[in-house]
């Protein structure tokens, strides 16, 4: 249970064993290239990510380091109020977070609802301090329909996504999640596959979260679904849980449409 008073919500308590991240002073220029930033990066923790702090950076600087790298696979930025973090994914975090794209089409496809992913984009915007990129995020009906297509985000003119996920497995997304907040997103889903443990958090009037029960996208899901789903992936491997995620939906999901919430 999540305290109202408590601005950043924290997902398992196994992640108090891992790793703190290791801060540095930010660089004398702007760091404006991946190859300065490769050999930034500690040694693989036990459980595979990679991140590294630089506190106190500008944002100018920020968006220098943002622009330059913006086609590196695999590494993620968050920029919050001056910190910025950068990671890179391990494989067990990469494997969980394409599980997700696969659930939400089955889940959207079923329930005949309108979607868009864009999924790691580039969020950000200078009068909150703030830039990052989810692992999965998702835009649903009308939101949906406005970003149909392969367009290029800009908040000045456009709505945040509604739904955004964070898989955790050595790094926690308090930072992310503080950073969806500001920039006005509805929905987050936290899920630690060390743990095997998922949260559901709705934003609240003041841009912190609150735990929910059920997804406010999809109200007849639950964490429990989620969790069970991700556990039989693990088992199946990709291909057969894929499978069987339509079967799933009709079966387990499509009737709660009718009788209401589990």
């Amino acid at each position: 249970m999540t305290r109202a008073t408590t601005p950043r919500p924290t997902a398992a308590s196994a992640r108090s064993r891992r790793p703190a991240a290791k801060p540095a002073a930010a660089p004398a220029a702007a760091v404006s290239t991946s190859s300065a930033l490769q050999s930034a990066f500690p040694p693989v923790d036990a459980l595979g990510d990679q991140w590294f702090v630089i506190p106190d950076l500008s944002w100018e600087k920020y968006i220098a380091v943002s622009d330059a790298i913006v086609e590196r696979p695999g590494l993620r930025m968050i920029y919050n109020e001056g910190r910025l973090t950068l990671l890179t994914e391990s494989r067990k975090h990469g494997w969980y977070g394409e599980r997700f794209p696969f659930l939400i089409w089955s889940l959207a496809q079923e329930l005949n609802m309108t979607w868009e992913d864009s999924g790691s984009a580039t969020y950000r915007k200078e009068e909150k301090q703030g830039g990052v990129e989810g692992d999965k995020t998702y835009y649903f009906g009308e939101h949906a329909e406005l970003m149909r297509g392969s367009k290029d985000i800009d908040l000045a003119s456009q709505p945040p996504p509604d739904l955004a996920i964070e898989v955790e497995v050595s790094h926690s997304a308090d930072d992310a999640v503080l950073v969806w907040g500001r920039l006005g997103v509805a929905e987050v889903w936290r899920f630690d596959p060390i743990a095997f443990e998922c949260s559901f958090w709705k934003r609240r009037r003041n841009g912190t979260y609150g735990r929910i029960k059920h997804s406010l996208a999809f109200p007849m899901l639950t964490p429990d679904d989620v969790v069970d789903q991700m556990r039989l992936a693990d088992e199946l491997g990709a291909a057969r849980w894929v499978a069987q995620l339509v079967n799933w939906v009709r079966t387990v999901i499509v009737p709660r449409t009718a009788g209401g919430n589990r």
